[in-house]
């Protein structure tokens, strides 16, 4: 079997094999691709900064959203005591999630709840009593 063997390499001569000259000429462009990496992670980390500092307004409007979606859903025959008691069971459950108390395991659950009694447009008082339940069970602020 032969092989091409590059040519010696001698020191001083100044002359460079084919394909490290090759290699030489192709750095400037990974440094160039590293400086965009480097400025895009910059821009990315900036960007998570941003949304971490965001992220209890965010999470206090989406969660008033779904309060709003509960109540507006309740039958009109579920007494108005239960319907207070679950209003101030969520604005718990709203401060201590905003707080970073509430485990994502009881906000899942949470969410099931709502979205199971949610599903035919109408929440009964045995669903809304399931929901404020399990809000009572979240840590508290």
């Amino acid at each position: 079997m032969s092989s091409a063997v590059p040519p010696p390499v001698f020191p001083g001569d100044g002359s460079l094999p084919h394909s490290l000259a090759k290699d030489v000429e192709s750095r400037g462009c990974m440094k160039w691709g590293l400086v965009g990496c480097a400025l895009l992670s910059l821009v990315a980390i900036a960007g998570l900064v941003l949304f971490l500092r965001r992220a209890p307004q965010l999470m206090e409007t989406l969660l008033g959203a779904t309060e709003a979606q509960v109540v507006a859903a309740i039958a009109p025959e579920v007494p108005a005591a239960e319907r207070e008691t679950f209003r101030t069971e969520y604005a718990a459950f709203v401060g201590a999630a905003k707080a970073g108390k509430a485990k994502p395991e009881g906000i899942h659950a949470i969410q099931k709840k709502i979205v199971a009694a949610l599903a035919d447009n109408s929440v009964n008082a045995e669903e809304l009593r399931a929901i404020t339940d399990a809000l009572r069970a979240m840590p508290k602020t």
